[in-house]
């Protein structure tokens, strides 16, 4: 196990913004982990655990602790299950199941990110979510130095959150995907519409081509993708806005009623195009914020914090970060 001393953090995340790490250290076993932590913990130090760094808008004065790079790998297939380790690419582990015919993945395909990070954030599209497939997943438990097992029931799984990201503490080390044979394609999402006869490759090339449309190059500009989470209110909440604005999409979900952001940003807030230096919200999908390569960190966080506070001004609606502000 060797640490990286004042190791630049903008290069190891898909927004490509931020400061350096003060240590870093990949691991690529259990016990180099354990490793990592004790280092951690002997030299006083915070951490930070690292996938593919794609939910994550690293400030500009860096991390002022250990970085734990996680490069867990390995994919196995028993029956119709497959098994991937944390460090593993999520799109290519979808490309896979693609590959060998299996259901259950597919509207998940061009999510950049790690296996071991979809799970803590539940990640979702086009109507799928991972907790949908997921059977289970091998966790390291930092506080009890125990590795365990759990099952999907015991995730604690909801919108774009699972009881990892609320509680902390846990690494996810390996996950099991159930999958089908014999499925048939996730059309509730209203662009897969009129794809029921399509093929697991020609579903996941149209979810492709959607999302190439939604979100921008990542060879030419920086973004974690949607910056924030679609609220949740009241059911009174939803029609106090309904009767402001009468086209607004909801939907009936647990706890309550969802709104679209996207649509709140374009046609009630109007801020379309905001920018901020070399932040800007993007112009095809509005829950984007997009950074150019002269961007600062600080740009994305101060422009962020305008829609935010303009939706509380405007909506009365204390909206969210999907995005997790490292600093």
């Amino acid at each position: 196990m060797q640490a990286e001393a004042n190791v630049p953090l903008a290069p190891l995340t898909t927004f490509g913004l931020g400061g350096p790490a003060r240590r870093l250290i990949r691991i690529k076993t259990v016990e180099a982990l354990q490793e990592s932590l004790d280092y951690a913990r002997d030299h006083k130090l915070a951490t930070l655990m690292l996938g593919g760094g794609s939910n994550m808008l690293v400030d500009d004065a860096g991390f002022d602790g250990l970085v734990i790079k996680i490069e867990l790998m390995g994919v196995e297939r028993e029956g119709d299950m497959l098994i991937a380790g944390a460090g593993e690419s999520w799109d290519t582990l979808v490309e896979r199941a693609v590959a060998e015919g299996l259901w259950g993945i597919e509207n998940l395909s061009g999510i950049p990110g790690t296996v071991g990070a979809a799970p803590v954030q539940n990640i979702g599209a086009y109507g799928a979510e991972l907790k949908d497939t997921l059977a289970w997943v091998e966790i390291f438990d930092s506080k009890q130095g125990t590795v365990a097992r759990l099952a999907n029931e015991e995730c604690g799984f909801g919108y774009r959150s699972s009881r990892f990201k609320r509680e902390g503490g846990v690494v996810v080390l390996r996950a099991a995907f159930r999958l089908n044979k014999n499925g048939a394609p996730n059309t509730t999402y209203k662009d897969l519409a009129g794809s029921e006869s399509n093929t697991l490759a020609e579903i996941r090339q149209k979810v492709l081509a959607i999302r190439s449309q939604k979100f921008p190059d990542l060879s030419r500009e920086g973004t974690a993708g949607s910056f924030f989470l679609n609220p949740v209110v009241s059911a009174e909440k939803a029609a106090q806005l309904a009767a402001q604005y009468g086209e607004m999409p909801q939907y009936a979900v647990e706890g309550g009623t969802k709104l679209s952001m996207a649509w709140l940003l374009d046609h009630a807030l109007g801020v379309k195009g905001m920018a901020v230096g070399g932040a800007r919200l993007y112009e095809r999908q509005p829950l984007v914020i997009v950074a150019s390569r002269t961007a600062r960190s600080a740009d994305v966080q101060e422009l962020a914090e305008k829609i935010k506070a303009l939706a509380k001004e405007k909506l009365y609606l204390e909206i969210e970060e999907e995005v997790r502000i490292i600093s």
